[in-house]
């Protein structure tokens, strides 16, 4: 080794011997136990306490003002509730014509009623006028039956398909019956028999 390697490890080595001896002997031994991560482990485990408890007192002061401001509202609910002059001019106001819910006179009442008939009435004679039937006087729309269904086993679902055959397309129903089963034919003489 060169001579200056070796004063730079002697100057190097003395100065960790002069940290490590103000070190306390817990802190050496608990560095010894833990490790050298131990002081880094410590500090991000103390921040997520501190942050926690932040997090608490923020939380705890946030529901003090709800209760808080709950309280003033039960306050002035009581008030209202218990003093008539003062529900009265709530209620005045509430339903008043400049609150949320103004409560019509007859007359206005009626007026609204009419502008509502001639309303319906005038959407009547558009419809009339647009040569289209109001809804309340359509027919109901309903699928047409498929056809040329296939006959079922025994024959029990055969003259069901005939009459479909019938219905939509008669000019074909000879084909459909020529195709019968025996069994189908049978069961129809029977029935006219009795």
């Amino acid at each position: 080794m060169a001579p200056q390697q070796v004063a730079s490890e002697a100057a190097q080595s003395a100065s960790v011997d002069s940290y490590l001896s103000q070190i306390s002997d817990q802190s050496l031994e608990v560095l010894q136990h833990f490790g050298a991560e131990a002081p880094a482990l410590l500090n991000q485990y103390a921040c997520a306490v501190e942050d926690a408890l932040i997090e608490q007192v923020q939380r705890a002061n946030d529901q003090s003002l709800v209760l808080e401001a709950a309280g003033e509202e039960r306050a002035a609910m009581n008030v209202m509730l218990t003093n008539p002059d003062v529900l009265a001019d709530y209620v005045n106001e509430f339903f008043g014509p400049e609150g949320p819910y103004p409560t019509p006179t007859a007359a206005e009442q009626a007026e609204i009623n009419a502008y509502a008939q001639r309303q319906q009435l005038e959407a009547e004679i558009q419809q009339q006028q647009a040569n289209q039937v109001p809804a309340a006087f359509q027919r109901p729309v309903m699928d047409m039956p498929a056809p040329e269904r296939q006959a079922q086993s025994g024959g029990g679902d055969f003259w069901g398909g005939f009459s479909e055959m019938m219905d939509s397309n008669p000019e074909q129903a000879w084909q459909f019956l020529s195709q019968a089963p025996a069994a189908a034919l049978q069961s129809k003489l029977l029935v006219q028999d009795s």
